[in-house]
């Protein structure tokens, strides 16, 4: 079943297409003040214009972008990623000496060249909070980390029908006993 909704579908299936990430830095606090500062980032060549977390359009800024891929598993391993920005300038290095990126908000969506313009052209890849930001002079990474939750603490099948008792085939289990 897929998780995109409909516009990102009918471009996922297409035989050739060309994604893109996109990261969201949401509510970056300053550190001498009050004010708060988002920032929104792409892997892609070129500025991009898409929707924010509230579909408000806005510009996605264009960097060298990584990040490593998440999977899930049966164990109750809360989920990380590492995102990386390569070949920032020490200008860049110094205005972050101003913010804190720790505990900020991040978004990892997936969209497609074709699929920017509409507001259900992205489906999300992680959600989580900074953790651990590493500034040097050539390159900024964090890790991020899910929100914890009782139901990623729980194991991931919710059903074994080998746990369940044995009812014979000739007993309709539809009528009580």
């Amino acid at each position: 079943m897929p998780r995109g909704a409909s516009k990102y579908n009918e471009e996922a299936q297409k035989t050739t297409t060309s994604p893109i990430i996109l990261v969201r830095l949401i509510d970056i606090p300053h550190r001498t003040d009050v004010s708060k500062q988002s920032l929104y980032l792409t892997d892609c060549e070129y500025d991009v214009i898409h929707f924010d977390e509230k579909g408000i359009p806005c510009t996605y800024l264009s960097c060298g972008l990584t990040y490593s891929q998440v999977s899930v598993t049966n164990s109750t391993e809360i989920a990380t990623c590492r995102i990386r920005l390569d070949n920032v300038d020490r200008q860049f290095s110094a205005i972050a000496q101003y913010y804190d990126l720790r505990k900020v908000q991040v978004h990892v969506l997936r969209a497609f060249r074709n699929t920017l313009e509409y507001p259900d052209g992205s489906v999300i890849l992680f959600m989580g909070h900074g953790k651990a930001p590493i500034i040097s002079e050539h390159a900024i990474e964090m890790e991020v980390k899910t929100d914890f939750s009782l139901y990623q603490k729980l194991p991931r099948r919710m059903f074994w029908p080998r746990d369940f008792p044995y009812l014979p085939a000739s007993k309709d289990v539809r009528n009580p006993l």
